[in-house]
């Protein structure tokens, strides 16, 4: 194994040193505009097929590395439940946290369920270089194997640099913090390790484990009550059940085969328990909703589902801002043609927009059918200009998951919405300054990818966004006048960047 890693990264250097030189070249120029169209014009002819090859050896490499951590459990019975887990931390555990990206948030509720897979968040924490600097303490904690008390350390120092009024006392607050990443983290990480294909071919069933990691000083008695039961990966029980399942929960989940259940004297899995609600209060909304009982309000989710299934919760996708200081797009290469021009050029729908009224699924499932995909599906399709792009139902979720579909017109325009990222009449690559939602005066220089469909009676666009670490999936949407008329002005002026790709003329 290591000389294969080991040949992989030679193979590797060459590659990257490369295209290193040429960053460093563009950072060169004589002025921050020249660099800034230097940079995006390596971003638009750049891709990624020269590295394909070695990096598809290294992921079915890093898929071997990752089975046998849970291919373990088979052999240590006692050892899984240790209360050191947190210093054994592995590669999917550190991977976990170190891809989230930033997100301010006033309290706690402004990041409920899966967005946790993608954002990193600190309840109150607003500043990002903060976050930043948290993040990377609690990460570099994790690849150490440190202690709280570290922790601790590290906190106090973050506090005093950036002058921040925390709310909650210091003990507390440091263990929520901590506790809370480093646990959501770990069983990001398990999940991914016990999803992969050959694992589940060979141990399907899921145990769930009370007090994995310590015995708490107050168990929760339905948490007690789950401890042992052993149901199939895919039973529903897991998409609201798997822990941690409340503040500062220690509980787990093993992996068992068939043959580990015969060893018990059991022909098959336990039978998962009707689901059982409460009627709580979402601090939030102020409105009664439906919890399972048993589990904390905002957990009723699986850590690391999204991240494991290369998705994007809705809730980190706001309308992309189109406005730089200045008012105008950052950087501009290419000129647009006349709006008229590609107006004449531009081929009819063949789709045809919904009927008022369906079921928010019909309306999804309407945009996902061209990808040959459905509702609880993800896939990645290729666009004209080459890229590969996520496509799920994520993109219609809230914030706790649930499906919605904007009302009216947009949501009839599923189908036209599908056909314009198919086929496009342009796709553009530019860079675009998106607003803090909890601080307008901050902000982030984002890579936007623009599908432009100059229909004359709907005006798509439809765009991808890159931020500090990883794309952000896709925001679709009709441009409109107040009167509900197509916009194409609106349109008109997302037009600009680096040209990737135009329909070519009859």
């Amino acid at each position: 194994m290591t000389d294969l890693s080991d040949s992989i990264e030679d193979r590797t250097s060459p590659y990257l040193s490369r295209r290193l030189g040429a960053i460093r070249a563009a950072l060169d120029a004589p002025d921050p505009q020249s660099v800034a169209q230097a940079l995006l014009g390596l971003a638009a002819k750049w891709t990624p097929d020269a590295f394909a090859q070695i990096l598809g050896q290294g992921l079915e490499l890093a898929a071997y590395h990752g089975r046998e951590a849970v291919f373990v459990d088979a052999d240590e019975t006692g050892s899984f439940a240790d209360p050191d887990v947190f210093s054994q931390p592995f590669k999917e555990q550190i991977d976990f946290l170190r891809q989230k990206r930033g997100k301010p948030t006033k309290t706690w509720l402004d990041a409920m369920h899966g967005t946790h897979d993608r954002a990193f968040v600190i309840a109150g924490a607003t500043d990002m270089a903060m976050l930043s600097d948290f993040q990377n303490a609690l990460a570099d904690a994790m690849e150490k194997g440190t202690t709280l008390d570290a922790f601790r350390n590290e906190f106090d120092s973050i506090v005093a640099k950036y002058g921040w009024a925390y709310n909650g006392e210091r003990g507390w607050r440091t263990r929520v913090i901590f506790e809370t990443n480093m646990r959501t983290s770990y069983m990001a990480g398990r999940l991914k390790q016990m999803r992969d294909p050959d694992v589940l071919k060979l141990r399907p069933f899921w145990e769930y484990r009370h007090g994995e990691t310590r015995t708490p000083k107050s168990p929760r008695a339905y948490h007690k009550a789950w401890h042992g039961k052993i149901f199939h990966c895919d039973d529903p029980f897991w998409e609201t059940h798997f822990p941690p399942n409340d503040w500062l929960c220690s509980c787990g989940v093993r992996s068992l085969s068939l043959r580990d259940l015969k060893r018990r004297g059991m022909d098959g899995p336990d039978k998962a328990p009707a689901p059982l609600y409460q009627a709580v209060r979402d601090p939030a909304s102020g409105q009664l909703v439906e919890q399972p009982q048993g589990i904390g309000f905002g957990w009723d989710y699986q850590p690391g589902h999204l991240w494991e299934q290369g998705l994007v919760p809705s809730s980190l996708l706001d309308q992309p801002g189109t406005l730089s200081f200045d008012g105008r797009h950052v950087v501009s290469i290419d000129v647009p043609e006349p709006l008229e021009d590609l107006l004449c050029s531009a081929v009819p729908f063949k789709s045809a927009p919904l009927a008022e009224g369906l079921e928010p699924e019909e309306y999804i499932q309407s945009f996902l059918k061209p990808f040959n995909t459905d509702i609880g599906q993800g896939v990645l399709f290729e666009d004209r200009a080459g890229a590969m792009m996520p496509v799920s139902d994520q993109l219609f979720r809230d914030r706790r998951g649930d499906l919605k579909v904007a009302k009216g017109d947009r949501a009839t325009m599923t189908p036209l919405l599908a056909e314009a990222l198919l086929d496009p009449d342009e796709i553009w690559l530019g860079v675009a300054r998106k607003k803090d939602p909890v601080d307008p005066d901050q902000g982030e220089l984002l890579l936007d990818r623009r599908y432009i469909r100059a229909d004359p009676k709907t005006g798509l666009l439809i765009v991808f966004e890159v931020g500090a670490r990883f794309w952000e999936a896709v925001t679709a949407y009709n441009t409109t006048t107040k009167s509900g008329k197509p916009d194409l002005t609106a349109l008109d002026k997302r037009r600009g960047g680096k040209l990737l790709y135009k329909r070519p003329k009859k």
